[in-house]
């Protein structure tokens, strides 16, 4: 089993030279894994809305044309990256992903900035921000590389609380030398659609969560779909519009914050299948305007490992003309109550195989052709009374072979079945919706039927519980 942390970005390893001289070489290494399940917020969050049918703007053909978006000539651009020279400086933002146990720091907000737009601590927990000590005199914890932080840049530190699944972010954060000042902080928890009240900033100008619209490399080069929309700049913004909640300028013709690009269906794909994924989710899931800056700069996470193609000076075959504006403010439509995926923040319950066998969560005997395994979810299973269903992550591992999983309450039989359906070669189904009794606790079982007959090992993990 891999460890979960990787605290910070790089080691520093010191190498001597011919004639003493002494180098300071940098060995970078990727960052801790987020929790899951992802992408990050809830599946109805709007950066993880499916925006491919949604209406297009009476105006986009005038914001494309015009100088909203620098043109319709203007290049797309990545920003992000890896290391840059001179040492420590990089490309992209930095996030961090720290255990529930990391002392929280308490942050200035008066000192400049936004204090009364700025959250102080998250819901229900002291004051604070899990700063790690390490931020202080290390490099590359925060955006621009530089360690504690500076006083004349964005200066971005984002906090992913991996046990307690909060995600915290700063604007301008900087040591002083005795505390952390910051111009701009929001808590985000991750189960949660909390949106910023209207007005309120957040650590970006739109008053958006960051990290989520990030391009992140574990997702690129991952086996599955990305399933968010990425964050992009324009110069210039003209008010703000749903999502966002924040303003930050009003020039005439200029977008709004909040507003929604969406890759054109028809343009073609590159053959490169990463930066494909890439375009593919910018035609799905679009990108959102959170921030003034350089017009069609997508924004992605600093990694040591981003080479060419994915990060060059402009994506190939795309331009701001194969791109329109989504009818602003669009949302999503709500979708009925038995499919509103909304999390409770509860930990997630732990499971026991009633066959007595260890590790669950991790696996377990394979489930035979036409078998079935009881589990049993335990822990905060009963809480709230009022959750009617619950939420299963599961790995499917077999070849060669098709066929469904079948999730359902061992009391209630399966009538009331969830099924995951696969196909061959395919190893991995998530989200089976199983409804159960009473409080929510209880037993499930699972069931499965492969062609040909195939033992099929099931990975389950139990991620919440939904109204």
């Amino acid at each position: 089993m891999r460890a979960k942390w990787a605290f910070g970005w790089a080691v520093l390893v010191t190498v001597v030279l011919g004639g003493g001289t002494v180098a300071r070489a940098q060995a970078p290494r990727p960052p801790a894994a987020l929790p899951s399940p992802l992408p990050l917020l809830p599946p109805d969050n709007w950066w993880n809305a499916d925006i491919s049918a949604a209406p297009v703007d009476a105006n986009s053909a005038t914001f494309i044309n015009g100088s909203a978006v620098g043109g319709a000539g203007r290049t797309v651009h990545p920003d992000f990256g890896g290391d840059v020279d001179p040492f420590p400086d990089i490309y992209g933002m930095v996030y961090a992903v720290v255990p529930g146990t990391t002392p929280l720091e308490v942050v200035d907000f008066t000192t400049y900035g936004y204090p009364d737009e700025s959250d102080v601590g998250a819901p229900g927990r002291p004051p604070g921000y899990p700063i790690p000590v390490g931020a202080r005199t290390q490099p590359k914890w925060i955006e621009g590389g530089q360690a504690g932080g500076c006083n004349d840049s964005d200066c971005h530190m984002l906090l992913v609380d991996y046990d307690n699944r909060i995600l915290f972010e700063l604007y301008q954060a900087f040591w002083t030398g005795s505390r952390w000042q910051a111009g701009s902080g929001a808590i985000f928890p991750l189960d949660s659609n909390l949106r910023r009240p209207d007005t309120w900033t957040s650590a970006d100008a739109a008053g958006l969560a960051i990290l989520p619209g990030l391009v992140r490399y574990d997702e690129v080069f991952g086996p599955d779909p990305i399933r968010h929309a990425f964050r992009m700049t324009v110069s210039s913004t003209n008010g703000y519009v749903f999502p966002a909640s924040h303003r930050a300028g009003s020039t005439a013709g200029a977008l709004p914050m909040g507003a929604r690009l969406r890759l054109k269906a028809g343009t073609a794909m590159p053959a490169n299948p990463q930066l494909a994924k890439i375009y593919q989710a910018m035609k799905t899931y679009g990108l959102i305007v959170a921030d003034n800056g350089s017009n069609m700069y997508v924004t992605g996470a600093y990694d040591p490992r981003w080479t060419s193609p994915v990060v060059q000076g402009s994506w190939p075959g795309i331009t701001a003309s194969d791109f329109e504006v989504v009818q602003l403010g669009w949302k999503p439509a709500t979708p009925p109550p038995v499919l509103n995926l909304r999390f409770y923040t509860l930990t997630p319950c732990r499971l026991v195989d009633t066959r007595g066998t260890a590790g669950v969560p991790y696996g377990g005997p394979p489930v035979p052709p036409g078998g079935e395994r009881i589990f049993t979810a335990t822990g905060r299973c009963g809480i709230p009374s009022t959750a009617k269903a619950i939420s299963i992550n599961a790995a499917v591992v077999v070849a060669g072979a098709s066929g469904n999983l079948s999730f359902y309450p061992g009391d209630l039989g399966p009538p009331n079945a969830s099924n995951i359906n696969f196909t061959p070669g395919q190893t991995r189904a998530n989200n089976a919706v199983v409804k159960l009794a009473g409080s929510g606790s209880g037993a499930f079982a699972v069931s499965q039927f492969t062609v040909p007959a195939a033992n099929v090992n099931v990975i389950v993990d139990v991620n919440g519980y939904f109204q």
